[in-house]
């Protein structure tokens, strides 16, 4: 399956925004600790799904393999959002484009000052774009100019592609894939699940009307701590992003220096002290090294 970035056409009208995005990504980076601290972005919902916005640094409980770690970095502030958003333009997605193509908009209009995002399709080609912006214009334009349905739906390997392209952006990485279909990738599910697991990414999907998301794609989002949503013929693809969108903006942000330092995988529980509460948080994570 080949990667490629989006054509050169679009890559030049984007050049403009390079200036603009860096500063950027330098001035707005909330995320500040030492290189061993692993920063956790956990969502918190009551039980009748309503999201929990007023902890605090001592309402949450971080268990590295089963022992309480010291929480040393805290923040219910908003964070920066750096995202790829990966749309199936498999050939059955033919029908959805135009729903596809204006949700995805919505969610453009919704991004901040501080966020960024790299669209790319997957069909024939898995394609993306050469920059991580917050420019709407640009981002609208390659979402309303740039997407070509055909070809059948190598999910796997381009969530491996999206994450591979934020592999050097600091702070809270997420990928969004849109998709209708059953994934027909020649990529390894095992390695596409220990990047994401090493790199700390969170991996959230929306599911179209068809067969819907795969259940190692459901586990892999758990994991992840991202999230998922299947729908139906007559649910409201907007409404999805909206919720999407939602849950981004309030997550927390709690930072802890794992032991020991092992370079392994550690499993992973996030807590809190209020009672029912869920916490949603990646479930594993790999350790750093002593240097």
């Amino acid at each position: 399956m080949r990667v490629q970035l989006l054509t050169a056409a679009v890559a030049a009208t984007l050049a403009a925004a390079v200036a603009f995005v860096q500063p950027i990504a330098a001035q707005n980076q909330t995320f500040r600790a030492s290189v061993h601290t692993v920063p956790l972005y956990p969502l918190v919902s009551s039980a009748d799904g309503r999201l929990v916005t007023n902890l605090t640094r001592d309402d949450f409980i971080v268990l590295d393999n089963g022992k309480p770690a010291d929480i040393t970095v805290f923040s219910s502030e908003t964070q920066p959002i750096t995202a790829a958003l990966l749309l199936d333009m498999s050939s059955s997605m033919d029908d959805h484009l135009t729903r596809v193509r204006e949700s995805a908009l919505s969610l453009v209009k919704a991004i901040g000052p501080n966020d960024r995002v790299r669209i790319g399709t997957f069909g024939s080609e898995i394609a993306l774009s050469p920059l991580l912006t917050n420019d709407k214009a640009v981002l609208s334009r390659v979402l309303r100019e740039e997407l070509w349905p055909g070809g059948s739906t190598p999910l796997w390997s381009a969530l491996d592609a999206g994450m591979k392209s934020l592999a050097s952006e600091g702070g809270r990485r997420t990928i969004v894939v849109v998709t209708d279909g059953v994934d027909t990738s020649t990529a390894s599910q095992t390695t596409v699940v220990d990047r994401a697991i090493g790199g700390l990414f969170m991996i959230y999907a929306i599911g179209l009307e068809g067969r819907g998301l795969g259940q190692k794609v459901v586990d892999l989002i758990a994991k992840t701590g991202g999230g998922h949503f299947n729908l139906k013929r007559a649910d409201d693809l907007g409404s999805a992003f909206e919720q999407l969108t939602a849950e981004l903006r309030h997550q927390y942000l709690v930072g802890f220096t794992p032991s020991p330092l092992d370079g392994m995988v550690h499993n992973l529980e996030v807590r809190t002290k209020r009672p029912g509460l869920t916490v949603r948080a990646p479930r594993q994570f790999v350790a750093g090294t002593e240097k």
